[in-house]
């Protein structure tokens, strides 16, 4: 049975924000937390093209080791029965069964993170059915987790920011662009585990124009980096999910240094 994490303290400092007939909040039940793992399966798999489990296809939801520990904030629609159209998992390491890592630890080693920070956040399955892109729903959403990772004293934010396709040469400017700027010093470095990774350094000979590469950052992404997020070294392909993607982190004290760009534009 999923159901949220037991933490009342922290979710009851979060209030319901809303836009129209849009509204944001934790999942505070298990058909809300089931809708937001089928919106996932239509976004990951169905309209990007990875690759479910079957167990996933029989049950047309997007489901890992993840979801009963997570808190799961939804976006719902009032026009359309309060269906749920946005979603943002949130992952505590307080909330972490004992040996069990981060969903971002399946590819990197955050060692060096872990032995800075306490309080960390991990930030993933993000997704927006297709028609409530145009950018309400996501700072819905990204309104909410800043102001969750605020009360609750997070000291880091984590996660993979992730390109569509398993071509690597497709991602070469954005890539370029985030390795010459926001790459993270070596001493707190996400170091990968996997085989299916490629060192940036191979391709990034010439730093990339921003004008040229911010074609290719996803609005999420954006929201990143205005925060001043640093990225892995090394990118892994993912075919899975049919992306590309690399580790990325923000420190809060950062974060909150320049809070007047917490919206992602």
């Amino acid at each position: 049975m999923l159901t949220a994490p037991t933490q009342p303290l922290e979710l009851e400092r979060m209030p319901r924000f809303q836009a129209g007939h849009y509204s944001v909040q934790f999942a505070t039940s298990e058909p809300q937390i089931t809708e937001a793992q089928a919106l996932r399966y239509r976004v990951f798999y169905q309209e990007h093209k990875g690759k479910p489990s079957d167990e996933m296809v029989r049950i047309e939801r997007e489901v890992d080791e993840w979801d009963p520990i997570a808190f799961h904030i939804v976006v719902t629609d009032q026009n359309a029965n309060n269906t749920v159209v946005g979603t943002l998992r949130l992952v505590s390491n307080s909330c972490l069964l004992p040996s069990q890592l981060f969903y971002t630890e399946k590819a990197f080693n955050l060692t060096k993170l872990r032995d800075k920070y306490t309080r960390i956040l991990e930030l993933s399955r993000y997704c927006i059915a297709p028609a409530g892109r145009s950018g309400v729903i996501l700072m819905l959403i990204w309104k909410f987790a800043m102001k969750f990772i605020i009360d609750n004293g997070y000291q880091l934010m984590l996660g993979c920011a992730s390109f569509p396709g398993t071509d690597i040469s497709k991602h070469r400017d954005i890539l370029t662009y985030l390795y010459h700027n926001n790459l993270a010093p070596v001493e707190l470095m996400p170091e990968p585990t996997v085989k299916n990774a490629v060192a940036i350094s191979s391709f990034a000979t010439q730093p990339s124009a921003w004008e040229q590469a911010k074609k290719a950052v996803p609005t999420l992404l954006r929201g990143y980096l205005k925060l001043g997020a640093k990225i892995s070294d090394t990118a892994i392909i993912d075919p899975q999910f049919n992306t590309v993607f690399v580790s990325i982190y923000v420190d809060a004290n950062d974060m909150l240094r320049d809070s007047h760009t917490l919206v992602p534009r």
